[in-house]
C-alpha cells in the first residue's frame, strides 16, 4: 500500500497496521524521521541493523534473525540499509516467514517504477511503501518552524538564512536545528548570532550580480562581473543564492491575479521578503513571467547536474554563463 511521507510525519502509527514498510527515494531527512519516531516507539525492542550486502553475502541471515528468539525482548525491529532488488529473493522469503513480533523497515534510495521491491510494496495490502522525495521551500519553512515552534526570534528571514545554508537538504537542516536548540536554548535566536554558529557564508556582491541578472541590466551585469572573483568552492552557494530568489519570485507570481496584487503579496505583513528587498522584488516581478520563471529553474537544475557529474568541468564559466542569459531572459518583456 502507497502511503504519503506527509501523512506518516503527521501521524507515523500509522505504520504500525503493517508487517513491513520500504521507505524509497533521495530524501534522507525524512527516513531519519520516521525511524527515529518508530525507534522512539520500539523501546524495550531489540533492535537490528542491516545493511544490503550482509544481506546479499548471507542468503539465510534475514530468516536467521526472524526465526531465532529474542534473548534481550519479546519484541524485534530490524532495519535494512541501502536495498536493492539483488535481495528481492531473500526479502519476500523473509517477509513470508515474518512472525507477529518481528517488524521490518527497508530504506532504499531511488527505486525506478519496474523495480520488484517497489512493485510488490505497492501491491501487497499487509506491506507499506513511502516514497521520501526531495523537500520544496514550503515544506522545508513549516519543518524549521514546527522543530522550533518553542524558540522566540523565529522570523521569515531566519528560517531563509537556514534553508540558504543547507542547499535545501533536509538532513542538513536537521543537523543545523541541533545546534540552534542547544546554542539558543532560553535566549533569542538573532541574525548575526546564528549566523556565526552556523558559519552562513554571506556575498553581497553576488547579491548584486544576481539582482542585476534578474533586473535584465546588462552595463551593471557586465561591470560587477568584472570585478568580482567567483570562487570555484563557491559555485553551489552562488546557484543556491540565485534560486532561492527565483523561488521566491515564482512564487508571488503563481499566488498573484494581477500586478496590484503582487505588490501586495510583496509588502504584506506576513511577507517572507526583507523591508529592504522589495522594491527590488516589484522592479523584478515586472521582468518576469511564471513561465520563465521556470524555465530559469529548470537551466539551474542542469547546470547543477553538470557540475556534480564533472568535477573537473569550469564552474565559474557556467555560473557567468548562466547570469548572462538570465539577464538576457529579463531584458525581453514580462
Amino acid at each position: 500500500m502507497i502511503l504519503k511521507s506527509y501523512i506518516v510525519e503527521k501521524d507515523h502509527k500509522i505504520l504500525s497496521k503493517f508487517k513491513s514498510v520500504l521507505m524509497y527515494g533521495e530524501n534522507q531527512g525524512i527516513k531519519e524521521d520516521i525511524k527515529e519516531k518508530i525507534l522512539k516507539d520500539s523501546i524495550g525492542s531489540e533492535v537490528i541493523n542491516l545493511f544490503h550486502e550482509e544481506i546479499y553475502s548471507n542468503k539465510e541471515i534475514l530468516n536467521n534473525l526472524i526465526s531465532n528468539s529474542s534473548l534481550f525482548s519479546e519484541k524485534k525491529i530490524i532495519f535494512i540499509h541501502e536495498v536493492s532488488d539483488k535481495v528481492f529473493d531473500e526479502v519476500f522469503e523473509a517477509l513470508s516467514n515474518l512472525v507477529e513480533d518481528v517488524k521490518i523497515f527497508i530504506f532504499s534510495n531511488q527505486l525506478e517504477k519496474r523495480s520488484k521491491l517497489r512493485s510488490h510494496f505497492e501491491k501487497t495490502k499487509d506491506l507499506a511503501i513511502i516514497a521520501c522525495y526531495q523537500d520544496n521551500e514550503i515544506t522545508l519553512r513549516n519543518y524549521i518552524n514546527s522543530s522550533l515552534r518553542t524558540y522566540k526570534g523565529v522570523t521569515p528571514e531566519i528560517t531563509n538564512l537556514i534553508i540558504m545554508n543547507s542547499s535545501r537538504d533536509r538532513k542538513t537542516i536537521k543537523s543545523e536545528i541541533k545546534k540552534i536548540e542547544s546554542y539558543f536554548n532560553k535566549k533569542l535566536i538573532n541574525k548575526i548570532e546564528l549566523e556565526e554558529l552556523l558559519n552562513i557564508k554571506t556575498s553581497s556582491n553576488f547579491n548584486e550580480i544576481s539582482d542585476a541578472a534578474l533586473n535584465g541590466d546588462k552595463n551593471s551585469l557586465n561591470k560587477l562581473m568584472g570585478e568580482v572573483e567567483f570562487l570555484q568552492e563557491e559555485t553551489f552557494f552562488y546557484l543556491n543564492l540565485i534560486s532561492n530568489k527565483i523561488f521566491k519570485l515564482l512564487e508571488i507570481k503563481l499566488n498573484s491575479t494581477n500586478p496590484q496584487n503582487e505588490i501586495e503579496l510583496v509588502e504584506g505583513a506576513k511577507s517572507k521578503i526583507f523591508w529592504k528587498d522589495r522594491p527590488i522584488f516589484l522592479a523584478q516581478l515586472k521582468k518576469w513571467n511564471h513561465l520563465k520563471l521556470e524555465e530559469a529553474l529548470k537551466k539551474i537544475i542542469d547546470i547543477e547536474l553538470i557540475m556534480k557529474s564533472n568535477s573537473l568541468i569550469k564552474k565559474d564559466v557556467l555560473i557567468k554563463d548562466l547570469l548572462i542569459k538570465i539577464c538576457g531572459e529579463a531584458s525581453t518583456s514580462a
